[in-house]
């Protein structure tokens, strides 16, 4: 495929836009953007605006521009691209802003394509700690060396979540899978319950946590976890639709795509269960 061929020669302008991030976080400026009361969702600075348009305005200078484009941010190259395609592009250029907004070090720059059925390229870089993920269909690669990370220790059989919101059911009972999982010992924790720093993307990743349990996840960093899960053949279910994201009811003016999905380590355990028994 064309599109993903060209994206990865960008790669080193990925690479430099994280690093730009990482120079311009001293004197990046904070303010709200939306009005959720919810800090992770709210907050944008002004290195979020200049890294994301540092790497939109060169692949709006390519073919690249024909993918239709999520973007986190307003800045001026986000109205480059094309309005409809089979192929979007998205980007978060600060994953974590409010921890970056804090001086700490664990925020990345997410650049994904999809094709509206699942993720195709994956490319998410910590500048911090000099280390990422690369995935083309499902071929997984590591970027730098594995990272120790300050967090507290996880019992043994924990779930993440990052994004979890309904009000008439628990986690537990939200499908028979994740049912048959707490029988087996697992249980479903909030990410910041062990670090306000660590992602509950690179628990998942890194094999801190068991498995990771996502639902109406960010349009721009969702992806991550479910194409790891994927090239690796780790996911228990999924019924998220990413063809066309919607505005959250929990926190009003954030794109997020509906459904949900749950992975696990246990390879073993995944074969038994059936990825349509939600």
């Amino acid at each position: 495929m064309k599109e993903i061929d060209l994206i990865q020669q960008f790669e080193p302008i990925f690479m430099e836009a994280a690093e730009l991030a990482a120079k311009l976080k001293k004197e990046a400026i904070s303010k709200s953007k939306l009005n959720t009361g919810n800090a992770e969702v709210d907050i944008v600075t002004t290195a979020d605006l200049a890294v994301q348009e540092f790497v939109l305005e060169k692949l709006a200078n390519s073919d690249l521009k024909n993918c239709e484009l999520i973007a986190e941010e307003e800045t001026p190259s986000k109205y480059l691209f094309a309005k409809s395609s089979n192929l979007v592009l998205t980007i978060d250029p600060i994953d974590g802003t409010a921890i970056y907004a804090q001086g700490k070090k664990m925020y990345s720059i997410i650049i994904t394509i999809h094709d509206k059925k699942r993720p195709i390229y994956t490319f998410s870089y910590y500048p911090e700690i000099a280390w990422g993920v690369k995935i083309v269909f499902d071929k997984l690669e590591f970027i730098g060396k594995k990272p120790k990370l300050m967090h507290k220790k996880l019992p043994p059989k924990t779930i993440i979540y990052s994004f979890y919101n309904s009000k008439d059911r628990t986690i537990e009972n939200s499908s028979a899978i994740a049912a048959e999982l707490v029988k087996q010992g697992y249980t479903f924790r909030y990410k910041k319950d062990f670090s306000d720093e660590v992602g509950g993307t690179i628990m998942f990743i890194l094999g801190i946590s068991d498995g990771c349990f996502t639902e109406n996840g960010s349009a721009v960093d969702t992806l991550v976890s479910l194409h790891y899960a994927l090239s690796q053949g780790l996911l228990a279910y999924s019924d998220i639709n990413i063809e066309k994201p919607i505005i959250s009811s929990q926190f009003s003016g954030h794109l997020v795509y509906p459904g949900g999905y749950l992975a696990i380590h246990d390879k073993n355990l995944i074969e038994t269960l059936k990825l349509d028994k939600r």
